[in-house]
């Protein structure tokens, strides 16, 4: 068994690799500079492991447990970003001057109709939180319905209905890996407020991304309600699908700075879901 895993694990790293590679080389062609020699280590490591990460997590969980939602999920995203950058118009490199009507050229270029590939690249890891959730969702359905297929093997610390100090151990483990990546997130896109306020900001946003995350999760496992899971899941994806667009007003900032609101949805779906299987003694 320690080898099989072992095999799989190197089967989902290999297509993530190559999964990078792929993307690094449309990039390239497409005029953007990716090259290693555009990064430091790190910028490098992250932008790079990134793609190959995003990968070989959904690749790994269809190999180890066959839960295929993560990888129909990755699939579908590739092929929607790959899909934007070759299909016309494609994009466009403009010096800054050209749009502003300056005599000389200023050096810096704004891209038009692109970026695909580069912000996939950059936002990789709140993607693969969103196949990670997707995958807790197929593994809760399919021990839930007896209709649906078994996973195989079953993830051994992920029983559903888990024990209560079970439970709240994988709830706190998903809300810190939400919430620490959202942060992150929201760093990057340089989220702040006026006033010098930003070590409360992001305090303020850690602790809501924390529980915006947990507690879903932990009515998931738990309780096996899935529409607080399913509602969050939304919200990620839809996050960093906004980034695509690059927005000024992109909806990071709402979602980080008002997790309430987002955390309240949550509440009430998981409500209306209990209501509903108390009616029918589900």
């Amino acid at each position: 068994m320690r080898m099989v895993s072992r095999r799989y694990l190197l089967s989902s790293l290999l297509i993530g690799t190559l999964h990078a590679g792929c993307l690094l080389l449309v990039a390239l062609d497409l005029g953007y500079s990716v090259s290693p020699s555009n990064y430091g280590v790190v910028g490098l490591s992250w932008r790079y492991g990134g793609l190959v990460v995003v990968a070989a997590i959904p690749v790994w969980l269809a190999l180890r447990y066959r839960l295929v939602a993560p990888l129909v999920a990755f699939v579908v995203t590739t092929g929607y970003v790959l899909g934007m950058e070759l299909t016309p118009p494609g994009p466009t490199f403009r010096d800054v001057a050209e749009l502003e009507g300056l005599a000389e050229p200023t050096g810096s270029i704004v891209v038009e109709n692109g970026l695909y590939i580069i912000r996939y690249m950059i936002n990789a890891s709140v993607w693969t939180v969103g196949f990670l959730f997707v995958g807790l969702l197929e593994y809760a359905i399919r021990t839930r319905w007896n209709r649906l297929p078994d996973v195989s093997p079953p993830i051994s610390w992920l029983s559903i209905s888990a024990p209560k100090r079970r439970a709240v151990g994988i709830a706190a483990l998903g809300g810190l890996l939400h919430a620490a990546v959202m942060v992150w997130f929201a760093y990057r896109l340089g989220v702040t407020i006026s006033g010098g306020f930003e070590v409360l900001l992001y305090l303020y946003g850690a602790i809501g991304m924390w529980l915006l995350a947990a507690i879903p999760v932990y009515l998931l496992v738990r309780h096996r309600l899935i529409a607080p899971m399913t509602l969050l899941t939304i919200f990620v994806f839809r996050d960093v699908q906004a980034e695509f667009a690059a927005n000024p007003d992109g909806p990071h900032a709402f979602y980080f700075g008002s997790w309430f609101i987002f955390l309240s949805l949550v509440l009430v779906v998981g409500g209306v879901e209990y209501g509903f299987r108390q009616v029918g003694n589900y």
